[in-house]
């Protein structure tokens, strides 16, 4: 694993950092036989049961076709249902099937480990500060989504 340097940019820093946890989560998640957009999936429709199609691909942050494979693939595990929604049946509802919510379990606590095994070395203030910091920067990108030239 390479990281950036602690004199590197910030940005820098949590790209190199970012990537560190996602390739090492991957690794986790496959030792149970998952993926992260498998995790994601759901994790996602577990906490909003009866999410549509187009909604879940948003929340999750990919585009609609590769959301689509996703589906297809859970589906054919028999994790997840697709049903037309009752008063538009252009919208499709996604649902969590029993053998679903028993793997969103068994995922559940690999990231529960996980997340325990990333902050080791951190106490309950480092994770509060962290906490406060991730919203600000988040934050920062949606603000920076505005027009460099707003006053032009």
């Amino acid at each position: 694993m390479h990281r950036a340097a602690r004199t590197d940019p910030l940005g820098k820093r949590l790209t190199f950092l970012g990537r560190a946890i996602r390739d090492q989560f991957a690794a986790r998640l496959a030792e149970y036989g998952a993926t992260i957009p498998t995790w994601a999936v759901l994790s996602q429709v577990h906490g909003s049961p009866g999410l549509s199609q187009a909604r879940l691909a948003a929340c999750i942050g990919i585009e609609g076709p590769t959301m689509a494979r996703h589906l297809d693939r859970l589906c054919l595990e028999g994790l997840v249902t697709r049903s037309r929604d009752a008063q538009d049946r252009r919208v499709v509802r996604i649902s969590l099937t029993p053998r679903g919510e028993q793997r969103w379990e068994e995922l559940k606590d690999v990231r529960a480990r996980f997340d325990d095994h990333l902050t080791a070395g951190l106490t309950e203030e480092q994770i509060a500060v962290l906490d406060v910091a991730i919203e600000a920067m988040h934050h920062a990108l949606e603000e920076a989504h505005e027009p460099a030239h707003a006053n032009d």
